[in-house]
């Protein structure tokens, strides 16, 4: 029976910020407790998870301390090459020209991992994932998705105040309604200008028959002041 083959999982998000950390700087030793430090893991297993995919990749050794290897692998420019060469160490010549391109179908790549290496789905699909972050050699480390963000609300310009306020138009700067002065002759609508509507009033006097010949005058004399303006 043939021994059971395994191969690295590792997560991309651990795998970033650990090499962003060496980046900055090599640590001497790579142990439990520099990992759940450094990637805020609550349990002692979860870091001995991530020790054996590194010491698998010899970017450390069997006792934690950084290879030569961590330094390239570390290194933008040499990044391609080191995990071209964990390929060729780690899996075998058949997933590998199974998979020639760079851009690899994960799924395809997990049935592999599932028929080949008899793990169930869960495994499978982390085995698929270490393989297709090593096969892409693309380095995506978080701080380029920070830049990106931050760029981008660059641009976006705020609303002033000085917006705020040509938007926002009283409705008295708008102008003030005519006042209609209704003594003056009416406009028309061919662009004349027209004359006063006439008023006509009628007036009934009851004239008492035992009234005086000079208080009917007298009744007279007070219309002709009021109505016409007489005196």
């Amino acid at each position: 029976m043939a021994e059971k083959q395994f191969f690295p999982m590792m997560p991309e998000t651990s795998w970033w910020a650990l090499r962003q950390q060496f980046k900055k700087t090599i640590p001497s030793l790579l142990s439990v407790s520099y990992l759940k430090s450094l990637l805020g893991l609550t349990s002692d297993q979860s870091a001995r998870n991530l020790l054996s995919p590194l010491k698998q990749m010899k970017i450390i050794d069997d006792d934690g301390k950084p290879l030569p290897r961590a330094n390239d692998w570390r290194n933008d420019d040499k990044y391609q090459t080191v995990c071209q060469e964990i390929l060729q160490e780690i899996y075998p010549s058949e997933l590998l020209e199974l998979f020639p391109e760079k851009a690899v179908d994960s799924s395809a790549v997990k049935n592999w991992f599932m028929d080949v290496c008899a793990v169930g789905a869960s495994a499978a699909s982390k085995n698929a994932a270490t393989f297709v972050m090593l096969k892409s050699g693309e380095i995506k480390d978080s701080t380029n998705t920070k830049t990106t963000t931050k760029s981008a609300k660059a641009k976006t310009t705020p609303k002033t105040k000085s917006d705020e306020k040509s938007t926002n138009i009283s409705p008295m700067s708008a102008g003030t309604p005519p006042v209609i002065d209704f003594h003056q002759p009416m406009p028309s609508t061919n662009g004349t200008s027209g004359t006063v509507p006439s008023v006509h009033i009628d007036l009934q006097i009851h004239i008492s028959p035992e009234a005086s010949p000079n208080q009917i005058d007298a009744i007279f004399a007070s219309m002709a002041k009021h109505l016409y303006g007489r005196r």
